[in-house]
């Protein structure tokens, strides 16, 4: 995923997760039976983000097919081999 992916991703995700906060939540009442709004707009809410995410993550990858990754050393100042990194080539 892209690091604007990604930023979306979370963003839509903390926004639906605190709209569901903010409707679901109802004053405390020792009285009888509520006539409110309920799980309604909340449901349809998350509902509606959770199809949009899943659209969004389904669509093709954002880089040209001609693309591979390869594993490149990466090494100190002495020359030695400390690690290896993932190295994005395209033709």
């Amino acid at each position: 995923m892209t690091n604007l992916r990604k930023a979306i991703t979370a963003t839509l995700a903390a926004l639906t997760l605190g709209v569901t906060m903010m409707a679901s939540v109802s004053p405390a009442s020792a009285r009888g039976f509520h006539h409110g709004w309920g799980w309604g707009p909340a449901a349809a809410f998350g509902i509606g983000a959770l199809a949009i995410g899943a659209i969004a993550a389904s669509s093709g990858p954002a880089y040209a097919s001609d693309c591979y990754i390869a594993r490149r050393p990466v090494l100190d100042p002495w020359g030695n081999v400390v690690g290896y990194r993932r190295v994005r080539y395209c033709d």
